[in-house]
């Protein structure tokens, strides 16, 4: 009955928010048993605000900045943040429908009825990463400073990093946790070919700038 239920049209988009989950949490998963997360990646790609949830001076310039601070963002690894609000989502949907079709008879167009489960959701995320924040230790979490990776190693992963065409890279935090990261070289004359391992310097917005590695003579 259940299952009949998820499949209605009117449930479309919370069922398939809830099988998302399960698969998303699936492939974390088999990533960690793995050793690695399979979604840090995506830590790289939240906006230019400072993230450091611990230090008492911390400004955030803009109002989008402010948002994603009332949502305890950056608190936990995004790949959480994600499943908590497709969680929430999915079952006030499911809920509201229910509600809905007893007492009018029929549920709301799933169009409509997205509108209010999504904005019920955003207090729910914002309280669920802080209740994760509080749960996970610190030294488990992806979920550091965007400026703390400068000065760390990192990897051109993916096609060549030059002038004014940024390549992505990966760097582990100081918790061993690697993000993904674009990386661009800091001098204009610098060309970074996939697998060239660099040294973080300074940060742009989303675009970290890096130096060889043998420019300081630093090794492995």
């Amino acid at each position: 009955m259940f299952l009949s239920y998820l499949s209605e049209t009117s449930n479309f988009p919370f069922a398939v928010s809830l099988v998302i989950v399960a698969i998303l949490a699936l492939i974390e998963g088999i990533g960690l048993v793995m050793g690695a997360g399979a979604f840090g990646f995506l830590d790289g790609l939240l906006p230019d605000i400072d993230l450091d949830f611990d230090t008492p001076d911390m400004t955030v310039p803009s109002i989008g900045g402010q948002f994603l601070t009332w949502l305890q963002i950056g608190r936990v690894p995004v790949i959480f943040s994600l499943i908590v609000f497709l969680v929430a989502f999915g079952l006030i949907g499911l809920f509201l429908q229910g509600v809905v079709g007893a007492i009018f008879g029929a549920p709301l167009p799933a169009v409509i009825a997205c509108i209010p489960a999504f904005v019920v959701s955003m207090p729910v995320l914002g309280l669920g990463n802080a209740v994760l924040a509080a749960i996970i230790p610190r030294d488990e979490t992806s979920a550091v400073s965007h400026d703390s990776l400068i000065g760390k190693l990192a990897v051109i992963t993916g096609g060549e990093a030059r002038k004014d065409y940024p390549a992505q890279g990966k760097v582990k935090d100081q918790h061993k946790q690697t993000h993904y990261i674009l990386i661009a070289p800091d001098n204009a004359m610098d060309v970074f070919p996939q697998g060239e391992k660099v040294l973080l310097v300074r940060r742009h917005k989303s675009i970290y700038f890096a130096i060889p590695i043998e420019s300081d003579g630093l090794t492995d």
